[in-house]
C-alpha cells in the first residue's frame, strides 16, 4: 500500500501521482460547478469550503457515512465527500443506535445531535455535565451522574430525562486494611445493562484494584461481578458485545513509573465466566488505547514504547480477534482501523515517533484496493454506524 501525503485543509485531497497543477485545476472546476449549480446553497453550515467528488449533497441510503473528530471540529462524511462539518472542541462522538443521528459531546458536558442524512445540527442540546455518552436505543442516550444515578434522554427531547438510582452493595471481595474505595464509575452501557466499577487503593497511590458490578438499566438492580485479576490500575472503560452477553475490559498492569503491559479481560455476563486474553507478545511497554466490537469481532489498538521513554511511541498496531487467534490489520503506525462497506477502510495513523502513548491525534487515511488518500490531519477518533 502506498501512502500519500496531503496538505492541511480540505477534506478530499489529490493523490500524488496527479500533477499538482492538474489537481488544483480539478478542485477549482468542482468548486465552481457546486456554486453555479446551487448545490452549495443546500449544504449544511460549514466553516470552510466543502469539496464533493460526485453525487448529490443529501446523503443517500447507498452511501456509508462515518464521523470523525479532530482537535477543532466534528466532520460527517462518506468515502467520496463531506456531508457536514461543525467546529468545536468535542471529547466524544458517535452514532445513535438507529444510525439516524450523530451525537457530539463537548468539554462543557453538552451533547449536540447532527442528522446523518443532511448533516444539520439540531437546535436543542442535552446538558449532561458528563464526560461520556452511551447510545442506548433509537435516538436515546444515557450517562452517569455521580454519585449514584443513571440518566437517559432522547436527543429529540432534551428535557424529558429518565433517572434511575443505582446503589452498589459492598464488594464481595475483601478490602485490604487501609485501602479506600472510590465512588462508582460507569464503564459501559446499552439499553439493558450497565457495567460499573469501584476502585480500591491506599490514599495517594498510583495503582488500584477494580471491583466490577452489573446493573439493570431500567430498575437499577445490581449484581456483583467480582474483582479483576491481572490489572493493577483503574479501568477507564469496557465494551459490551452487541449481543449484550459478552464484555471486554481493557486494562494496564503497571510494573514501574514509565512501563507496564496491556491487559485484556473477557467475560461472559450470564455465567460470570472470565478469561485473560493475552495479546501477541512484543518488545517494550504496551497499553490499549482503543477497544471496540466490529461486526461481532473484538478490535483493539495497542501502542508500544521503550522503558524510560514513554514520550516516544515506537509502534501502534490494530488487532482483531478471530475465534481464538489474533490477526493484525495494517502496519505498525495504525491507531484505529474500521471497515467501510463494501471494500474500503478508514485508518487513523500517527505521523511520527514522538507521540506519548495517550496522544491519539493522527492522519485519517482512506484505503480502497491499492489506493490510499489522506483525508484530514490532527484527527482524534473515528466512528462508523452500527450494523
Amino acid at each position: 500500500m502506498t501512502r500519500h501525503s496531503a496538505p492541511r485543509g480540505p477534506f478530499v485531497v489529490c493523490e500524488r501521482r496527479i500533477p499538482r497543477s492538474s489537481c488544483v485545476l480539478v478542485l477549482s472546476v468542482l468548486a465552481w460547478a457546486l456554486l453555479t449549480s446551487g448545490c452549495a446553497g443546500r449544504m449544511p453550515i460549514a466553516t470552510r469550503p466543502v469539496v464533493a467528488l460526485r453525487g448529490s449533497v443529501a446523503a443517500e441510503p447507498a452511501e456509508h457515512p462515518f464521523v470523525f473528530r479532530s482537535t477543532t471540529e466534528v466532520v460527517l462524511a462518506t468515502e467520496d465527500r463531506v456531508i457536514a462539518r461543525h467546529p468545536g472542541h468535542y471529547t466524544d462522538v458517535g452514532f445513535t443506535r438507529d444510525n439516524s443521528h450523530v451525537y457530539a459531546l463537548d468539554a462543557t458536558g453538552t451533547v449536540r445531535a447532527v442528522e446523518t442524512r443532511g448533516g444539520a445540527m439540531l437546535p436543542g442540546a442535552l446538558d449532561c455535565r458528563c464526560d461520556r455518552v452511551f447510545p442506548l436505543h433509537g435516538t436515546t442516550v444515557g450517562w452517569w451522574r455521580p454519585p449514584a444515578e443513571f440518566v437517559q434522554a432522547d436527543l429529540h427531547s432534551p428535557n424529558s430525562a429518565v433517572r434511575v438510582t443505582v446503589s452498589l452493595p459492598p464488594a464481595p471481595d475483601p478490602i485490604a486494611p487501609g485501602n479506600l474505595v472510590t465512588g462508582p464509575r460507569l464503564l459501559a452501557a446499552d439499553d439493558r445493562t450497565l457495567i460499573l466499577a469501584e476502585f480500591e487503593a491506599p490514599p495517594g497511590a498510583n495503582w488500584a484494584l477494580n471491583h466490577l458490578f452489573l446493573a439493570d438499566a431500567d430498575t437499577g438492580a445490581v449484581r456483583p461481578l467480582g474483582r479483576i485479576d491481572g490489572i493493577n490500575t483503574a479501568v477507564e472503560h469496557a465494551v459490551l458485545h452487541p449481543n449484550g452477553r459478552e464484555l471486554a475490559v481493557p486494562g494496564y498492569r503497571r510494573d514501574g513509573k514509565t512501563c507496564g503491559t496491556a491487559q485484556l479481560l473477557w467475560m461472559e455476563l450470564p455465567s460470570g465466566l472470565s478469561e485473560q486474553w493475552d495479546l501477541p507478545p512484543g518488545p517494550g511497554c504496551s497499553a490499549l488505547l482503543d477497544t471496540r466490537w466490529d461486526a461481532g469481532e473484538l478490535n483493539v489498538s495497542e501502542s508500544r514504547w521503550q522503558p524510560g521513554t514513554p514520550e516516544r511511541l515506537t509502534a501502534s498496531e490494530v488487532w482483531f480477534r478471530h475465534g481464538t487467534e489474533w490477526q493484525r490489520h495494517g502496519g505498525s503506525d495504525v491507531l484505529r482501523r474500521l471497515a467501510l462497506p463494501p471494500s474500503a477502510t478508514v485508518q487513523l495513523r500517527y505521523s511520527g515517533p514522538d507521540r506519548v502513548p495517550t496522544d491519539r491525534a493522527g492522519e485519517l487515511v482512506l484505503t480502497a484496493g491499492d489506493e490510499a488518500r489522506v483525508l484530514a490531519h490532527n484527527v482524534l477518533d473515528i466512528r462508523v454506524p452500527y450494523p
